[in-house]
């Protein structure tokens, strides 16, 4: 027994050394899912590794690799990748486990494997000029996503418990009132019961004037949140289901998906790196990009008849607070597909937009849409036109607009050519992707990353049409993913090199959240800023952005609760 721990001890010494030499060595090493190997390393030798000491390691995965070459595949086997990519036969008996001395054998080759499937795929993205992508971005993006994961945020497991219990309730009360609108009972959440209640019992379709219902694949009425809207307004049943599956989804994805999550009163999320074809981050176990950015007001059940009803503030947000003596800093690009927009197409009217660093980008454009002077933009405008140049680019049809919008589609159909009329590079832009697409088969953000669409080609009009909108989609998200990435890595690597204690703990599209002591807080943020916005130039990618990018900060004690921080005017930053 004794020879038995002393053998185990000896194997996790020297594991731990070959662990601290790959961390701490200036050296490249190659690992298959490597974010695993560095995250598990930070769990077990937390007293000799630090998480600055994993951020500064140099580490290739061939997963990631794979993916940037082809980012509909995020080919999570070794065997797959080696099949796809690897240009010898390699048996999948080879791989199969086995014991003894042949266990010694088989490890060696494996690792063999690894190193030439590295080689190849380093060749390939020299050959496709993703190589300084790799090396610049998603390489160095491992070791931050592994220290991300290693971080516990801490959660107000209580206060989520009542909000979870008060949600419930009010489903309950929901329930009961959609009955009672619809003069009999049925499962809420089932869309085939709800269909024949809306539509063969209340016929509520045939109320529609000049209204186009949506319909399912099968050609049936629709009972998506499209319609629902659509028909709020001739009956309360729909009002009342609408209201019902947002609170559901408060409490099934939000509330009760976090508790399921959490250790004791902390939480870490998992970041995938490969699970987009746009090049953005996804988040699971939580999902922190999901979590609602505005809080829920919601009514609490009354039962002494005549009283108003309690409201309630529901906000997943607000549960996740900072350590003591801590708070959070969320950095949060302003407009940046816009601006990426305006670089792109070299609109003048909207590069004019951006020239005032100060002004609001979304009301100037509002102004300029509508001609009148900004002080006569309401809310309700600056929402409509933020609304309508997105639906213009990403191509949503006029009746997704109007349901947005709540106007008619003639209406929503004017908004759309009034704006590209105002706009007119904005059109040629789309229509330079889209060929560009045709073409050659793929576009390409500003920092080089690829997407390929097949179906570009395609004789059926649908899936031709839907490949033509996700280039125009890819150029701009793809484009905001490498400034956020970058970002994330800048900034890391001067946290890693300085006395800064902040952690990095989200990244929500292009907002950056930041747990920081707040001795450091004021000083930090600065530093925050200007390296976001000094994005704007980056000499080794080859990014020149003819529009300033600006970047808001807000902090507060707790994720729900951030108000706008307000720093000295500073210099503009150096190029990168």
């Amino acid at each position: 027994m004794f020879s038995v721990f002393y053998c185990v001890s000896v194997c996790l010494c020297i594991l731990r050394e070959m662990i601290m030499q790959m961390m701490c060595d200036t050296k490249t090493f190659v690992c298959f899912k490597a974010k695993e190997l560095l995250r598990t390393s930070l769990k077990h030798f937390s007293k000799d590794l630090s998480w600055k000491q994993v951020l500064g390691c140099h580490v290739m995965d061939p997963q990631i690799a794979a993916w940037l070459l082809d980012p509909a595949d995020s080919a999570s086997c070794f065997q797959t990748l080696l099949s796809k990519h690897y240009s010898h036969s390699v048996t999948s008996t080879s791989l199969q486990p086995v014991l003894g001395q042949a266990k010694v054998t088989q490890v060696i080759s494996n690792l063999s494997l690894l190193y030439n499937l590295m080689v190849e795929l380093h060749n390939k993205l020299q050959t496709q000029g993703l190589w300084q992508l790799y090396s610049g971005i998603e390489q160095k993006m491992i070791p931050i996503l592994a220290v991300m994961e290693s971080y516990k945020m801490h959660v107000d497991k209580e206060a989520m418990k009542n909000t979870s219990e008060l949600l419930g309730s009010k489903l309950k009360q929901l329930e009961q009132e959609a009955h009672q609108a619809a003069g009999q009972k049925f499962l809420v959440s089932s869309s085939a019961q709800l269909r024949l209640i809306l539509f063969e019992k209340l016929r509520l379709h045939e109320l529609c004037e000049n209204k186009k219902l949506p319909k399912t694949i099968k050609k049936q009425q629709s009972t998506s949140e499209t319609a629902l809207l659509q028909l709020q307004k001739l009956h309360p049943l729909p009002k009342i289901i609408l209201e019902y599956r947002q609170i559901h989804k408060n409490k099934t994805a939000f509330v009760d998906g976090i508790l399921s999550c959490m250790s004791k009163t902390f939480i870490s999320s998992t970041w995938n790196q490969t699970s987009t074809v746009s090049g953005r981050l996804s988040a699971k176990h939580p999902n922190f990009q999901a979590l609602p950015k505005q809080p829920l007001q919601i009514s609490k059940e009354q039962y002494i008849k005549g009283k108003i009803s309690d409201m309630v503030t529901v906000h997943p947000r607000a549960m996740f607070i900072p350590r003591e003596g801590w708070t959070f800093l969320s950095a949060d690009f302003c407009q940046v597909e816009l601006r990426l927009l305006a670089h792109l197409s070299a609109d003048p009217q909207l590069l004019r937009i951006f020239q005032n660093t100060e002004a609001d980008a979304f009301t100037m454009l509002a102004a300029q849409w509508k001609g009148v002077s900004e002080d006569r933009i309401s809310l309700e405008d600056r929402e409509h036109a933020k609304r309508i140049v997105y639906s213009v680019v990403y191509g949503a049809g006029r009746e997704r607009l109007s349901s947005i919008l709540g106007v008619s589609a003639e209406e929503a159909s004017r908004f759309q050519d009034t704006f590209l009329q105002t706009y007119r590079e904005v059109p040629s832009f789309i229509q330079h992707t889209i060929q560009h697409c045709h073409k050659h088969g793929f576009v390409k953000s500003i920092m080089g990353r690829r997407r390929s669409l097949p179906h570009i080609h395609s004789a059926d009009w649908s899936l031709r049409n839907q490949a033509e909108r996700q280039a125009v989609n890819f150029v701009l998200q793809g484009s905001a993913a490498d400034l956020a990435k970058m970002a994330m890595i800048k900034i890391c690597s001067q946290v890693a090199s300085a006395s800064y204690t902040t952690r990095l703990v989200a990244q929500i599209h292009d907002e950056l959240l930041f747990e920081v002591e707040f001795s450091q807080l004021k000083q930090f943020a600065v530093l925050v800023k200007k390296t976001m916005e000094s994005l704007q130039h980056i000499e080794n990618l080859g990014v020149n952005l003819s529009v300033p990018l600006k970047v808001s900060l807000s902090t507060g004690p707790s994720w729900g609760s951030l108000c706008d921080m307000n720093l000295p005017c500073t210099t503009t930053a150096t190029s990168l």
